[in-house]
């Protein structure tokens, strides 16, 4: 039996004509203190607008140049994981894994971490779209 933990849905806009390479979260409010268990991203062949905004899904092409670069506290917990290393949907389209990596209770500083792209995105007015499995503290 596979037990759902808490959600929550996070998006990272990447707004028109930026050519910039790095993408810093807003504050996550309800994750603030949360312990993250696992994070997935979501590919465009998943998603045909994001869940937050209504926003177009960041291409895959894009996606493939993307790493995720995550903080608690002042300490640097993750440094540049392929966002497509967070992909455990398989539809036949996107690289996938077969499970998520687990992240084991990590509080993340959500206004220090960022998705980092090797070159500019080539499409811009999109979003990154990924969803945050937690649990609170007891």
């Amino acid at each position: 039996m596979v037990s759902l933990k808490l959600y929550q849905a996070v998006e990272v806009a990447i707004p028109t004509s930026s050519t910039l390479t790095r993408f810093f979260f807003q504050d996550q409010p309800q994750l603030r203190n949360a312990y993250i268990q696992a994070i997935q991203f979501y590919t465009p062949t998943v998603l045909t607008a994001t869940p937050l905004t209504g926003s177009t899904p960041i291409t895959l092409a894009d996606m493939k140049k993307a790493s995720l670069v995550l903080y608690s506290g002042d300490l640097q917990v993750v440094l540049n994981i392929p966002i497509l290393a967070l992909n455990n949907i398989n539809d036949l389209t996107s690289p996938f894994i077969f499970d998520m990596p687990i992240i084991d209770n990590i509080t993340i500083s959500w206004v220090k971490s960022y998705i980092q792209f090797t070159t500019a995105v080539t499409n811009t007015n999109v979003a990154v779209s990924m969803g945050v499995y937690y649990t609170l503290p007891r």
